[in-house]
């Protein structure tokens, strides 16, 4: 998962990856979606925790509540997500648009309450051998800007196996190994078309399975590798073979996902 990289994208981290089916009476052909994921992160020894939980309308997404007063609402259309409303405290603070041509996301715009003149956009672009393109702009005063700064997915297998940071010259790059069990969030309505870009929450909502390990890849203007940083992730699973919990680091530094269904 993309949090996973955000807390040890600075780490080489190698660790033994490895998993276990817990103790849950779920059938193997349950359907089953994510209703509470508590975060659980350690950092230079120091420990936080954040609770993350979920409602929906049948398998459509309603609310993602945390713990430190912030929640995010989704609106349907159909079954595609159209806008997300981020709030803290009980105030907007931002309001996120998607726009589809068909079944494919096309834009994300992306207003702040606080400076409603400007507007960050994400184009989305389909190439013919099967990887995505998500185009970095700003809207100001009503003036798009485009700027160099693209995301390159290669998607293979319901999964994101690559992702490249481009500005100008490739920056860095992710390289994902999957396992075969259930994303906790297959089961979702209209999230998969998100990729992982609901940076709200850091999740990978369009991969149908989970990362064991994570290579990224940083790179100087002139493409010399200046780092390379592997993180491997510990699972442990239910008998219909979603992710329960999720584990990578040690006793100093460490990130932990515990999934109730």
């Amino acid at each position: 998962m993309k949090k996973i990289l955000c807390l040890f994208g600075a780490l080489a981290l190698v660790l033994t990856s490895c998993s276990s089916d817990d103790s849950s009476s779920e059938s193997a052909d349950a359907v089953l979606l994510p209703k509470k994921i508590t975060e659980t992160t350690v950092e230079d020894g120091q420990s936080g925790s954040l609770t993350y939980t979920l409602s929906y309308d049948g398998n459509k997404l309603k609310e993602i509540s945390l713990s430190d007063a912030s929640r995010s609402a989704y609106t349907y259309t159909g079954n595609q997500i159209t806008k997300v409303e981020l709030f803290r405290s009980g105030v907007l603070y931002a309001t996120e648009v998607y726009a589809y041509d068909g079944e494919k996301l096309v834009s994300k715009i992306t207003t702040r309450e606080a400076n409603k003149s400007i507007q960050d956009k994400l184009t989305f672009v389909y190439n013919a051998n099967g990887t995505v393109n998500v185009n970095q702009s700003q809207i100001i005063d009503r003036q798009e800007i485009k700027y160099d700064t693209t995301t390159l997915y290669t998607l293979t297998n319901g999964n994101i196996i690559s992702s490249e940071l481009i500005d100008g010259v490739l920056v860095e790059k992710i390289t994902s190994t999957f396992d075969t069990k259930k994303s906790p969030f297959i089961n979702i309505t209209g999230v998969k078309a998100l990729l992982d870009l609901d940076f709200n929450t850091g999740f990978d909502f369009y991969s149908a399975n989970n990362t064991v390990k994570n290579v990224t890849v940083t790179y100087s203007s002139n493409g010399a590798v200046t780092q390379t940083a592997t993180v491997e992730t510990k699972y442990k699973y239910n008998n219909s073979n979603y992710a329960t919990e999720i584990f990578a680091g040690d006793a100093q530094d460490s990130y932990k996902l515990e999934i109730a269904y």
